[in-house]
């Protein structure tokens, strides 16, 4: 559970904030995106800024035109998420090896 959190959160400090910032710079309402990105609910939206889950790869152009991002800015963006992640993984890697090697001592 305590990964999932870690998860979550590094997806909403990385990505989420920074698509909410975006959105709310051009003076969109989640609804609009969605409307824009052809979802039937602003629900995708609400759990890209959240965290909760990420946009498609393939809905990303289209996703910066919408919020008007240059293209470098969006992928910058997932680029450092992508970096968290791996030291937040290369973090639990390393807790599974201390604790297997203070079993096995």
């Amino acid at each position: 559970m305590r990964e999932k959190n870690a998860e979550l959160e590094i997806r909403y400090r990385c990505v989420g904030l920074f698509l909410k910032n975006a959105r709310e710079k051009a003076g969109l309402t989640q609804h609009d995106v969605a409307q824009q990105l052809g979802y039937s609910t602003p629900q995708f939206v609400s759990n890209w800024e959240r965290g909760i889950s990420l946009p498609p790869l393939d809905v990303l152009p289209r996703v910066s035109d919408v919020l008007d991002l240059a293209p470098k800015n969006l992928i910058d963006t997932l680029h450092r998420y992508q970096d968290e992640m791996l030291k937040l993984r290369k973090r639990e890697l390393q807790e599974i090896f201390r604790r297997y090697q203070r079993r096995e001592g």
